[in-house]
């Protein structure tokens, strides 16, 4: 739709020469000028880790491989872009675990032998996804004769996609061996002692009733505390690395909208008029529609109520041939005409065995299938029985193949043609996009009247004029603001509306409300702070129908975030923390003179809670919310003492433990065995993590993606 790329001027040989020489003349400059070489490395490394360059090319050679495989496997020509996504984060994380544990693999001599490896295609520890690529999807077993089959024909492929499919199942099997190998290394070598497992019943099984004395925080006002900016850079120092940020950027920006004109309803207008007579003097109203319409023909026949709610009454009582409209609808002007009136059955009834080529089964096989099966049912043999031993629709296998009844337009048209133009009880075939069915019409709806209604359809969409002055409007408004000020004003005084973009990452797909902006976000991240955004020099970006204008307007940078960035949320704890230390001054002024809770809540003007049954893991304290060091101190202080002042996370706290009940659990040998069943299940992550974090990851994808 975008039509400024489609419009482009065609040049000779000339002009193409003097580009040519332009080109040339501008990369030599910025060889010459950098003082490196032509094909410098770092300017195709894609990442950077463990100190170990990552060529652009690499990754890109890993990807399309995958995206190869994927197609083979899928049956697919081309792939959505949400699937390249998908496969793009998979050949990244596969590179990571390759490059992170690739030296730890070697250090520690893990290998997968052909031996090994044939245990997992052929032997006793079967790969999972052998499993999922040879199970016999009827019995649920693993089909051996299916592996050696395709182990012995793969390389008769001429294509050679079997065997680089097979290469790269390989491949995967033997990564996944080797992690797996270094995860039980790890978790083989972490222990639980009976002293350690005694503890932890210890802090399950304990429970203590305790009461205490609670002050919030902000029950302490602004002014009885002072904030100095020492303390903030203090707090700052102290908690450092809590500050760890990802790299973000924020943006604010209009949009020039590319809507459909006054002239462009006009010229919709015209063109609906002037076919309406063709439309109506053809006899072939399908082709004609087809071929003329924005909208595709709608060849099923239909009931009243399955007509367009505008075309009811216009339709369902005229005669072959009437013609409704122009009217407008749905953001397009349509001319209807009634193409055809039948009688035919409102729905069938059909039951059909499904079959799906294999990896391991070709079309004609498939076909050779069908008509054995087909041959078998037309003889007389039970159709519940071969559906069940045949059919891949294993939601039908439940009732013995059967669909139910359907009306034509609830199936896929092929499908239902065959069914709504076979005879009940006959047997036929017929191929969809989901396989090839065996189905037989089992009963038929009685006929009824019915019409089909050819609808010829035209967009209002905007023409290449209107494009060419909304572009010129956003392009006057960038020419006379280049600065954020300036840009600010512009908005105020023209009425537009700032949006904006928050915490965007530079690896960031999508922006919500605008179509395709990846160019948009690389560009951002090659923006200054306050500086308004351009690509290639042009600060105007067409995404989808609409122009974007905009301007970074915060910059954070990965690693820690600097005190001015995060001045204000520490501002908001160093007050918090100030409060409470005014709070548990006062709390010591009056529990150091032996005064018991009852007093101290009296000075505070509350009264003494309770809390009971209170165990190590508790999650929050009634009265009191989640307060963790309240929770810790309660089941570990010794009764009938008082301890304060406790601060909490929102409150300061003084209690007096009343009741301490133990249950008795003497089984610590399973205590000792779950624990160490939770300790090796963390090993299968965070000792990757932690090697990851230690990897020193550089990702410089959004460069090139």
């Amino acid at each position: 739709m975008a039509t400024l790329e489609k419009i482009r001027n065609r040049a000779g040989v000339l002009v193409a020469v003097v580009i040519g020489m332009a080109l040339l003349a501008f990369i030599l400059g910025d060889f010459l000028n950098s003082g490196g070489s032509l094909f410098s490395d770092t300017q195709f490394e894609i990442a950077e880790i463990s100190g170990k360059s990552i060529s652009y090319q690499k990754y890109q050679r890993d990807l399309n491989e995958i995206i190869e495989i994927n197609k083979f496997s899928t049956g697919k020509s081309a792939l959505d872009e949400a699937t390249v996504q998908n496969i793009q984060t998979q050949t990244w994380n596969q590179l990571v675990r390759e490059y992170v544990l690739g030296d730890e693999y070697d250090e520690l001599g893990l290998d997968v032998s052909s031996q090994e490896l044939w245990d997992m295609v052929q032997g006793e520890n079967i790969h999972p996804i052998i499993q999922n690529l040879f199970t016999n999807p009827e019995t649920g077993q693993l089909n051996t004769m299916a592996v050696i089959r395709f182990l012995k024909t793969y390389d008769q492929d001429p294509t050679g996609q079997q065997k680089a499919y097979w290469l790269f199942v390989e491949d995967q099997m033997v990564r996944d061996r080797l992690f797996n190998k270094y995860t039980n290394l790890i978790s083989k070598g972490l222990y639980t002692t009976k002293l350690e497992a005694q503890n932890e019943i210890n802090n399950l099984n304990k429970k203590v009733d305790f009461e205490f004395v609670i002050q919030n925080i902000n029950s302490i006002p602004d002014s009885l505390i002072a904030i100095k900016s020492s303390d903030l850079k203090k707090y700052y120092d102290e908690r450092r690395n809590e500050y760890k940020q990802e790299a973000t950027r924020n943006i604010e920006y209009i949009t020039f909208d590319v809507v459909p004109s006054e002239n462009d309803k006009l010229a919709t207008q015209y063109w609906i008029s002037n076919v309406q007579e063709d439309f109506e003097n053809t006899e072939n109203d399908k082709e004609f529609v087809n071929l003329n319409s924005d909208f595709a023909f709608n060849d099923y026949y239909l009931n009243k109520d399955e007509l367009p709610e505008t075309l009811q009454d216009e339709m369902w009582n005229a005669e072959e041939g009437y013609m409704y409209g122009p009217y407008f609808e749905n953001e397009a002007y349509f001319l209807a005409k009634l193409s055809d009136i039948a009688y035919v059955p409102d729905s069938v009834k059909a039951r059909h065995i499904l079959l799906q080529p294999t990896q391991n089964q070709s079309s004609e096989m498939i076909f050779a299938l069908a008509d054995s099966i087909k041959s078998l049912l037309e003889n007389g043999a039970n159709f519940a029985t071969l559906s069940d031993q045949y059919s891949a629709d294993n939601a039908a296998n439940e009732k013995g193949g059967d669909l139910g009844w359907f009306r034509a337009n609830e199936m896929i048209k092929s499908f239902s043609d065959t069914s709504f133009n076979a005879k009940v009880g006959e047997y036929k075939l017929v191929a969809t996009q989901y396989g090839l069915h065996i189905v037989q019409v089992t009963q038929k709806a009685q006929n009824e009247r019915k019409v089909k209604v050819a609808m010829l359809g035209r967009k209002l969409e905007p023409s290449s004029e209107t494009y060419q002055q909304t572009y010129a409007e956003a392009s006057k408004f960038a020419g006379n603001n280049h600065t954020y000020q300036e840009f600010i004003n512009a908005i105020e005084t023209d009425g537009f509306t700032k949006k904006i973009a928050s915490n965007i990452k530079e690896s960031d797909q999508q922006l919500a409300g605008l179509d395709s902006p990846r160019e948009l976000i690389r560009s951002i991240y090659s923006t200054e702070l306050n500086d308004i955004i351009k690509s290639q020099n042009n600060p105007i970006f067409e995404l989808g129908d609409r122009f974007v204008i905009g301007f970074v307007t915060e910059v954070k940078e990965e690693g820690i975030a600097p005190l001015d960035q995060v001045k204000a949320q520490i501002t908001v704890q160093v007050k918090k923390q100030k409060k409470a230390d005014y709070l548990a001054e006062k709390f010591n002024e009056e529990l150091a003179g032996g005064n018991d809770l009852e007093s101290l809540a009296i000075k505070f003007n509350t009264e003494v809670f309770e809390a009971t049954d209170i165990s190590f893991r508790s999650y929050s304290v009634p009265n009191a919310g989640i307060e963790p060091k309240l929770v810790s101190v309660a089941t570990t202080a010794k009764m009938d003492k008082v301890f304060g002042p406790i601060k909490g996370e929102n409150n300061v706290f003084a209690l007096k433990v009343t009741s301490v009940a133990t249950e008795e659990i003497v089984d610590v040998d399973m205590q000792q065995t779950q624990t160490m069943i939770q300790l090796r299940n963390r090993a299968n992550y965070e000792a990757f993590d932690a090697l990851k974090e230690s990897a020193n990851i550089i990702d410089r994808r959004a460069k090139f993606y």
